[in-house]
């Protein structure tokens, strides 16, 4: 292991005006992959891990995260946040935005390295769909006082891998608030950062997983005939667009399978089969979220703001050829551009509200990207953060995103609570960081499984509705968008690790 920065000295020096401070050191993990760091160091336990694997999309895929021994963990609810510190629990009152403003305030880091994310801690998780309600009125959407909205985690050991540079630090937080003898926590520190090297530069051990007797999944087979209900739902959400009530609304369609297999199981063919700019595995325990999405919902590096608002889709083609004329048709669909253009003007309108005056710019403007199952047609929105403004401030300005909610947005809203029958919890809500030095990366929770208690997996899609849809044509957009995940559930599930 090379040498720990901060030194001893230095560790004590700044533990008078700091209370969580980052001992790092640099290692070696070039025989290694971020997916076998993290089963080394977190396994099937609590943790994350963060990457971006699409090597199309270079603008996103600097960094890796790992994050574990979560020794924080925050639970978000309507009007408070549960907080676990080590063995004690404790609450603060007030609505979301209030409560983590007041939570994030308490830690003091010494800003030792500003240009790294998450380098000086912070906290990793997701937020529900269903917190919008905390931000703005939606009526008939009335919240729990019990009803979870998201969580979050602060990790003590970290690994941050860069690309770029073909280098890894590893980081341990030390949260010092309560610690008298500072050499003494130091010493042990540096121990534990020994062994944490070693554990990592160890050989990759990965047991099979038990075998658990189930009938096979096949996703296709159960879904491929549109539910009445679901053609319904797009029909009324037609007759609110003629009525003038709004331009776009986007409903959704929950698809639910029983599973047997550990979620880290899902994540590693995830990202074999849809590497995306956003992928995402976080483990909570009795919710777990293995993602890969393609869409940021807003970004905060210093004072700069940016979005990706994505709006209009075609399948991938079998050949260069036919990517080439889908892309074409993409480009040249009226519908799909009205769409595109109504969801970049509502980017900007968002960002308007948390941005100084002038600096709200379109960076591009209906290019097209390619994913493995699909392309989009994708815009970058970007401005400058006003003074005085956070990052939680720019997540409740922009939250959620018209992509998955529509135009006006707080009616498009109304309308989705009225046409869904559940709540789509984790689905079109948002997951990422915020550090604790005003930095902030949250992506739009889309191609997502969320597995609760360990057996109940839940996929979610949605398409955008507008005055010319056919109904039928968005369930089929439905099933597209959740092709990559009905194929990684079946190929984890349905495969026989004895055979």
């Amino acid at each position: 292991m090379k040498k720990i920065f901060p030194t001893r000295d230095e560790f004590v020096s700044l533990a008078q005006k700091s209370n969580l401070i980052a001992v790092s050191t640099d290692i070696n993990t070039d025989l290694d992959t971020p997916v076998s760091i993290y089963y080394k160091l977190v396994g099937e336990g609590r943790g994350f891990i963060l990457e971006s694997v699409d090597t199309t999309q270079q603008a996103f895929g600097r960094w890796s995260f790992i994050g574990a021994e979560p020794f924080v963990e925050v639970q978000v609810f309507r009007s408070k946040l549960m907080i676990r510190d080590g063995d004690l629990m404790r609450c603060i009152d007030g609505a979301p935005v209030d409560a983590i403003k007041i939570f994030m305030s308490r830690y003091k880091p010494a800003a030792l390295d500003k240009n790294l994310p998450l380098a000086n801690g912070g906290m990793v998780g997701y937020f529900n769909f269903e917190i919008a309600a905390t931000f703005d009125r939606i009526r008939g959407l009335n919240l729990g006082d019990e009803e979870l909205l998201g969580q979050f985690m602060i990790c003590r050991v970290m690994i941050v891998l860069d690309a770029l540079k073909n280098s890894a630090r590893l980081i341990y937080l030390a949260d010092i608030t309560e610690q008298t003898n500072l050499p003494e926590l130091y010493d042990d520190i540096a121990a534990k950062m020994t062994a944490l090297a070693e554990k990592i530069s160890a050989p990759t051990k990965i047991s099979p997983p038990e075998k658990i007797p189930h009938p096979p999944i096949n996703f296709m087979s159960r879904y491929a005939e549109a539910p009445p209900e679901v053609l319904d739902a797009i029909a009324r959400a037609k007759e609110h667009i003629f009525a003038g009530d709004i331009f776009q609304v986007v409903p959704s369609k929950q698809f639910r399978a029983k599973v047997t297999k550990p979620a880290f199981m899902f994540y590693r063919r995830l990202r074999q089969v849809n590497p995306s700019p956003y992928m995402f595995h976080i483990n909570f325990g009795s919710v777990k979220l293995v993602g890969a999405s393609p869409e940021m919902l807003v970004k905060v590096a210093g004072q700069k703001v940016f979005t990706y608002p994505i709006a209009g889709t075609r399948r991938r083609g079998q050949s260069a050829e036919e990517d080439s004329a889908l892309a074409a048709d993409l480009m040249s669909d009226v519908k799909e551009n009205a769409e595109h253009s109504m969801l970049v003007d509502l980017a900007r309108n968002d960002l308007g509200r948390i941005c100084a005056a002038g600096t709200v710019k379109v960076d591009k403007l209906r290019a097209v990207e390619y994913f493995s199952h699909v392309m989009h047609m994708v815009s970058s929105v970007s401005g400058q953060l006003k003074e005085n403004f956070t990052p939680i401030d720019v997540l409740c300005a922009t939250f959620p995103a018209g992509t998955v909610s529509g135009a006006p947005k707080l009616r498009a809203m109304e309308i989705i609570h009225e046409l869904e029958p559940v709540r789509r919890k984790s689905y079109a809500g948002t997951v990422g960081y915020m550090d604790f030095c005003g930095n902030m990366d949250m992506c739009i929770t889309l191609r997502t499984l969320r597995i609760e208690n360990d057996t109940d997996a839940v996929i979610q899609t949605g398409a955008g509705i507008v005055a010319d849809s056919v109904p039928l044509n968005e369930y089929r957009e439905f099933l597209q968008k959740a092709k990559a995940l009905f194929q990684v559930v079946e190929e984890v599930e349905n495969d026989d690790p004895a055979a």
